[in-house]
């Protein structure tokens, strides 16, 4: 029993260490390359800015970390479900800022509020490429897609949660509509794509057993 516990959370471990080397390409694409493509629409001239927004809009980080745990606690076909699903909406994003670059034009804050401090830092450590499509969507709307999937009795808290993460990006500025409909896309194909994905495998593994 020992030594399947130890196989399991070797998996478990690698497969987290390949997601977070992956995560960190974010940086290495979000910077200037060729054509740069704005997809402002006139919708996006409506929208305020809202400074406090930009608490639900860093609250992603600890959404992603309260699912990394409740994941590393399920089964091993969950855990690999999730983690999959989340490589290709990486991947899947990253060839878009790769063959399509945007940018989104960012306002001036003026404000001289703790919310607005704290917007100011976000643009200042997060260049304004690698907008379409949203992570900060595509990863929340995919937990959602995930927690429901576990079975797991708080998920409509975190579609509550997701919903204000992804109003955030908009809200903000860090984002248009274009992007957050382009972040509910790769969600959905990762979601999808994950569990077909694995039902093949699971297919491929029982016949070799």
């Amino acid at each position: 029993m020992n030594r399947y516990r130890v196989s399991d959370w070797l998996i478990k471990f690698i497969w987290l260490l390949v997601i977070l080397l992956l995560a960190s390409g974010y940086f290495l694409l979000n910077k200037p390359r060729g054509s740069v493509h704005v997809l402002e629409t006139t919708v996006d001239d409506w929208i305020p800015l809202i400074p406090a927004f930009v608490f639900p809009y860093v609250s992603l980080y600890t959404l992603l970390a309260v699912s990394l745990w409740r994941f590393w606690k399920a089964d091993m076909g969950m855990f690999k479900l999730a983690a999959l699903a989340v490589f290709i909406d990486l991947a899947l994003s990253y060839l878009i800022y790769v063959f399509f670059q945007t940018k989104i034009e960012r306002p001036v804050i003026t404000g001289s509020d703790i919310s607005s401090d704290v917007l100011r830092w976000v643009y200042s450590v997060d260049k304004p490429f690698n907008a379409f499509p949203s992570l900060h969507t595509s990863l929340s709307a995919l937990c959602t897609l995930l927690w429901r999937k576990a079975g797991s009795n708080v998920w409509l808290i975190i579609l509550l949660w997701a919903l204000l993460i992804i109003a955030s990006t908009v809200l903000v500025k860090q984002h248009y509509i274009v992007d957050v409909l382009g972040g509910m896309a790769v969600a959905i194909l990762s979601y999808y794509g994950a569990n077909r994905l694995a039902c093949l495998m699971g297919r491929r593994q029982q016949s070799h057993d």
